[in-house]
């Protein structure tokens, strides 16, 4: 036999040591269920990563073909079709309207159209007729004649609008010539509006997503491995180097990862097929683009099933000490010395850093980074610290004749390496779930306030944008229903003055004295309605330098005015039948809506933002509870194994609850307090940003967490404990 197949022998028969070693090890069972969880969660999220650059793909690519080539002039040689684009509201979240308008026979069809609609017809998208059902969307641009197919949408489930002006409202001038569609990039249109950049999104779910999972198959290499670094150190003495500890740990490992990675990338198949709804965000993934990218998605599996191995072999170093002896020996310590000091350096980061950074994108990178940075070192730190405490803890005992306490302050001493893996996940999740709830609570102060104010008024003032042409405004105020009184609000800002004007009527409905002269108005005794509109709409504030007088007539230019429809007997008015009249009679989507809503629907789009961030967070807390759930049980096992020996030498089984009460429930407490602490001091840079948006801390989710820590203190204290009893009742001794 040759050398090269005696050494292709030897590594096969290590692997299938390992495959056996895998079988009947120390808490197998556990671990092999814990790698194969590991190993499917990273398919998964190596799949979610493959499937983001994949959507971005196709949507850029789809917005690109849609996008207009504007001409120079609509008389030019070029030019084919008139073009322009609006905003509009369906619960007040905002979507785009597309103005067209043929200019010859051959004028080129938006993709996703397949016929010119008629004059006062429209064309809309599956995803905006669903959601406008119940406002009446479907007549609000004119007869809808048939949905846009899904090669013209950025995303399936994109709100999209396209509709061709009736004679009547036909507004050439406000329209831009094309010569047909696409572009090399995409344009600012539909759902492109409010898309981030890629990077944003990956940087969340490294946060989210990617170091939880980190974390699982962390705690999963290492679950029961006091057996695996007793055989790491004997193959040390025998002279076996990396290859042979990495063989012996891949073929351990070798079918629980395979399982989970096989799982994973048959859990992707559905998303091949056909479109899927991710849940909580409301966002319908293309299973078009998802096939496109089919060889990352599928095959993420791979990377995921390496990763994973990669994980086991890096999480069992040598354990011998290099030195004259030969006696197999255990490291007292895995943590690597330089590590825990890395700790300050991350929060100095975390709080101080964004601010050194130039640009947003860039400044969320370097928060980013030291919030992982924290997250990633601070069981170490903690660790550390526990381990002279620990030193302490056994001196005490010693003195004062406390077994449990000489015991536990020993164990602590001795393996800080075990005391970081049992605390990690709990700081990790805290961080984490902070994390979630601060990006949740990210709001304009703005938009809460026009949520108070739709809350106290809502819809009994509607605003409609300053009609330019009189006669379309005589049609619209003689179509409007019998009890909706029309005013008209000018704003005089070079005076720092607004005045309201119109019929007797309606300036009775708002409390207004009905004065052919212009009237002060007292701030302190106007009509909510009016003191709302005046904080809303006009320079000065809510009420002050406010008049109102009578003007029964139309106003000879209505350009520069806002108009005000008030209900009669502050009933509310219908925005959306009020948006239909409008587009009947006005022209091409003028805005519409209630007092404060302009601000609502940028609120909102950041709400569905903000979506993503619990989307990802609720994986990531998941996997951080399984995480947990491994690193504790495994700890259990490890606890109970290695404390059985001591009702025999000291005579009583309860020094289990005194000893576990340092060894478990000590570290878990400590681990909830530092959790808080620290998801306190990295929200600093976002709660106390001086920009348009603010961040809160919820004090009663964090106090929530903090007792869910101390509980899971209490629970592992008390199981690990009656885990010892129970294994000290049947301990003999062995050589182990």
């Amino acid at each position: 036999m040759s050398a090269r197949s005696e050494g292709h022998s030897l590594w096969w028969q290590l692997i299938r040591i390992g495959w056996a070693a895998g079988r009947s090890g120390t808490a197998s069972r556990v671990r092999n269920v814990a790698l194969g969880c590991a190993a499917l969660a990273m398919t998964l999220a190596l799949s979610a990563v493959a499937a983001v650059l994949a959507t971005y793909d196709g949507r850029d690519a789809r917005a690109a073909a849609r996008s207009p080539q504007f001409t120079e002039s609509a008389k030019g040689p070029d030019a084919r079709a008139l073009w322009s684009d609006k905003f509009d509201d369906v619960e007040n979240r905002q979507f785009s309207v597309v103005h067209i308008e043929p200019l010859t026979d051959d004028a080129p069809l938006p993709p996703g159209l397949s016929r010119w609609p008629a004059p006062g017809e429209a064309v809309l998208s599956d995803a905006l007729l669903e959601a406008g059902a119940r406002e009446g969307i479907a007549g609000r641009y004119g007869k809808a004649v048939g949905s846009i197919d899904e090669s013209g949408l950025a995303t399936p489930g994109e709100r999209l609008a396209y509709v061709r002006p009736s004679a009547a409202v036909l507004d050439r001038a406000a329209m831009n010539p094309i010569s047909g569609y696409g572009a090399a990039s995409p344009a600012a249109l539909g759902d492109m509006l409010a898309v981030k950049p890629p990077y944003m999104l990956l940087v969340l779910m490294l946060f989210m997503l990617i170091l939880p999972v980190g974390a699982l198959a962390v705690a999963a290499a290492r679950a029961g491995s006091d057996a695996r670094d007793q055989r790491t150190a004997l193959l040390g003495v025998l002279g076996g180097g990396w290859r042979v500890r990495s063989a012996l740990n891949v073929g351990e490992a070798l079918l629980p990862a395979a399982c989970g990675a096989l799982l994973g990338a048959l859990l992707t198949v559905p998303a091949l097929l056909s479109d899927i709804t991710l849940p909580g965000v409301a966002y319908e993934l293309s299973a078009a683009d998802v096939r496109r990218w089919s060889w990352a998605v599928v095959g993420s599996a791979v990377p995921a099933f390496l990763l994973v191995l990669l994980v086991v072999v890096l999480m069992h170093p040598a354990q011998q000490k290099r030195g004259r002896s030969t006696r197999p020996r255990l490291s007292s310590s895995r943590l690597p010395r330089w590590w825990p000091y890395l700790c300050p350096l991350m929060l100095l980061l975390a709080v101080r850093g964004p601010e050194l950074a130039p640009g947003g994108g860039l400044r969320l990178l370097v928060y980013a980074v030291g919030v992982l940075g924290t997250v990633a070192t601070i069981p170490s730190l903690l660790a550390l610290l526990c381990a002279a405490a620990g030193r302490g803890i056994a001196a005490a005992g010693h003195r004062y004749g406390r077994s449990g306490a000489l015991v536990a302050g020993r164990w602590t001493a001795a393996w800080p390496g075990t005391t970081a893996r049992l605390t990690s996940g709990v700081i990790i999740a805290f961080v984490l779930i902070g994390q979630v709830q601060l990006w949740q609570s990210r709001n304009s102060g703005p938009a809460a306030e026009a949520r108070a104010t739709q809350a106290r008024i809502g819809s009994s003032v509607v605003v409609v944008e300053t009609p330019e042409d009189r006669a379309r405004t005589e049609a619209f105020l003689r179509a409007l229903p019998a009890d909706a009184n029309a005013l008209w609000l000018a704003v005089d800002h070079s005076k720092g003055t607004a005045e309201i004007v119109g019929s007797c009527r309606g300036l009775t409905e708002l409390g207004l004295p009905c004065s052919p002269k212009s009237a002060a108005l007292s701030p302190a005794h106007l009509d909510p309605r009016v003191s709302e509109l005046g904080y809303w709409h006009t320079p000065m504030g809510a009420g002050n330098g406010l008049t109102a007088r009578i003007d029964e007539g139309l106003p000879k230019d209505p350009s520069g005015r806002t108009l005000l429809l008030v209900g009669a007997g502050g009933k509310q008015l219908s925005v959306p039948g009020v948006k239909t009249i409008a587009n009947a009679h006005l022209g091409t989507s003028p805005a519409v809506g209630a007092i404060g809503s302009s601000w609502l629907s940028g609120a909102n789009l950041l709400a569905l933002q903000s979506r993503w961030v619990l989307f990802f967070g609720a994986a990531g807390v998941l996997v951080i509870a399984a995480s947990i759930a491994v690193g504790n049980l495994a700890e259990f096992l490890r606890f109970a194994r290695r404390m059985s020996a001591l009702s025999v030498l000291t005579g009583r089984r309860t020094i289990f609850f005194s000893v576990a009460a340092f060894t478990l429930l000590l570290p878990l407490a400590l681990a909830g307090v530092v959790g808080l602490g620290t998801h306190v001091w990295l929200a600093t840079p976002l709660t106390s940003a001086a920009d348009s948006l603010s961040f809160e801390l919820s004090w009663s989710i964090l106090y929530a967490a903090t007792a869910g820590a101390g509980v899971l203190a209490l629970v592992v204290w008390v199981w690990g404990s009656l885990a010892a009893v129970r294994q000290s009742a049947s301990w003999r001794p062995k050589a182990d």
